[in-house]
C-alpha cells in the first residue's frame, strides 16, 4: 500500500479502501471485508457492529451505511483500527 496516498485520504475513505484492498486479496469478496469487520469488532466490543448501526437506524428513523453510522457516532477510529489490523494479518494485502 502506498502509505503516501493512504495519508491523503478521509478517515472515511481509509476504511473503504482498507475493505477494498481486503476483498481484493480474499478473492474480491467486498461484503466479506465488511462481515470480518463486524466479527472482530464483536470479539472485541461485545455487540455486533451491524445489530449497532441498525439499532441506531430503527431509532433515529435513518438509514445509514456503515461508514456513516461509524463516522457519526465517532467510532471510525475504532473501525480502522482493526481494518489495519486485518492487513497485518493478510499477506498480500500491501500490494
Amino acid at each position: 500500500m502506498n502509505e503516501d496516498y493512504f495519508k491523503t485520504l478521509t478517515p472515511r475513505e481509509q476504511l473503504n479502501d482498507l475493505m477494498h484492498k481486503y476483498a481484493q486479496t480474499t478473492g474480491g469478496n467486498y461484503r466479506a471485508g465488511w462481515q470480518e469487520l463486524d466479527r472482530r469488532w464483536k470479539a472485541i466490543y461485545g455487540s455486533a457492529l451491524s445489530w449497532l448501526r441498525w439499532k441506531h437506524n430503527q431509532d433515529t428513523k435513518q438509514n445509514l451505511t456503515l461508514p456513516t453510522y461509524l463516522e457519526g457516532t465517532g467510532q471510525l477510529g475504532l473501525a480502522i483500527t482493526i481494518a489495519t489490523k486485518m492487513k497485518e494479518e493478510n499477506k498480500g494485502f500491501n500490494e
